[in-house]
């Protein structure tokens, strides 16, 4: 019997802690790598959170921080998350970590998919979660460059 409560209780956690963000949740205190294999952490600063799962969002994201530096992201309190745990191991290692190293901002890499699970993800579009305090205010799926750039009030 208490082997049987253990074990859902166990299994409850688990899927609490899976559960994705919403309005009103705390971020999340992620601790991941960078492109550059330096630590990086989402923090009660963050005001902006962008979120990739897929490539073609990514592609997206990218175009929307064109010309922007690890300075400007920084006071506009902007904090980029991909998961890359889908990507084979040798494309990452390859091609994709070469390409990510030459962006001039910090993107936070999660490795497996547990890293970024509670992450709320839509297909082929970028997650922005806007916070103040380390509360979200609002969860957005962004199919446009231009769109993302102006949520996060960036300037051409």
């Amino acid at each position: 019997m208490k082997t049987a409560v253990l074990v859902a209780l166990l299994l409850c956690c688990g899927l609490l802690a899976a559960a994705p963000l919403q309005v009103g949740s705390p971020l999340p205190a992620l601790k991941l790598k960078d492109q550059h294999d330096a630590p990086q952490a989402i923090t009660a600063d963050t005001r902006y959170l962008i979120f990739v799962a897929e490539r073609a969002p990514a592609a997206l994201a990218e175009t929307a921080l064109d010309g922007q530096t690890i300075t400007t992201l920084a006071s506009a309190h902007v904090r980029y998350v991909a998961d890359i745990s889908a990507m084979p191991g040798i494309i990452t290692t390859v091609i994709a970590l070469p390409k990510m190293r030459k962006r001039p901002y910090p993107m936070l890499l999660g490795r497996s998919a547990a890293e970024t699970a509670m992450l709320p993800r839509e297909p082929a579009k970028v997650t922005l979660i806007e916070a103040q305090g380390g509360i979200i205010t609002t969860v957005r799926f962004i199919a446009d460059a231009l769109t993302l750039r102006a949520a996060l009030g960036l300037t051409p």
